[in-house]
């Protein structure tokens, strides 16, 4: 019991001394498939401006930057641990000149309105108690036209390993896309891969609408 109550915990806000110490290679090492998988499909371009949100350990952050050399990253996480530990990663690997990572919140993001270009998520939706209302913050920042990619594991997939945790909801992909449709985004691509695997992955591409011009009559 207590262990599942430690992962629950850590696996959503990373903290204390063992989060600071294993929780950034231990997401890392276990979000590998579905990071590379979300960064594919978000496609980040040279002068795009992203915001990753719910970075962990920083390795989509790594992968941004390898994926679109020159675009400029942001990534916020609501684990303090993790902002640290992404921090050091990013000046290790001498990236700080175009990354950079900050404290957030998905319910009210730090950013002004239409900032980001692209935005990506990567196991972090369990956690968010206001579905729709994040996803309308998220669509907030973004940039009309902007793409959103939504990286997760299915509910057949982790429901099994889950059961009983409070605080964590979880989704089927057309599912989602239907909620990402609720908070107003346009559903591009839902990609469900490595079905039948103990870990699924999932992607789910959406676009923030361009808004239509009204025509005028003279």
């Amino acid at each position: 019991m207590y262990v599942d109550s430690l992962l629950r915990s850590q696996f959503g806000k990373p903290s204390g001394l063992f989060g600071a110490l294993f929780m950034g290679p231990i997401l890392n090492l276990s979000n590998t498939r579905l990071v590379n998988a979300a960064v594919e499909l978000l496609d980040p371009q040279a002068k795009d401006t992203v915001l990753d949100i719910g970075f962990g350990g920083g390795l989509s952050l790594l992968a941004l930057a390898a994926k679109a050399p020159e675009a400029k990253i942001v990534g916020v996480d609501y684990s303090r641990e993790m902002v640290e530990t992404a921090a050091r990663l990013v000046r290790d690997k001498k990236l700080d000149a175009r990354v950079s990572v900050k404290w957030g919140d998905v319910a009210k993001l730090p950013f002004r309105a239409g900032t980001f270009h692209k935005v990506l998520t990567v196991n972090s939706l369990y956690y968010w108690p206001d579905l729709i209302g994040s996803l309308r913050e998220v669509a907030r920042v973004m940039k009309p036209g902007g793409r959103l990619a939504a990286g997760f594991r299915s509910e057949a997939s982790l429901g099994p390993l889950t059961r009983d945790w409070e605080g964590f909801w979880l989704y089927e992909p057309r599912k989602f896309a239907g909620i990402m449709r609720k908070a107003g985004f346009e559903a591009l691509r839902v990609e469900h891969r490595d079905q039948g695997q103990v870990l699924d992955t999932v992607v789910v591409v959406g676009r923030k609408p361009v808004a239509r011009r009204q025509s005028s009559t003279v």
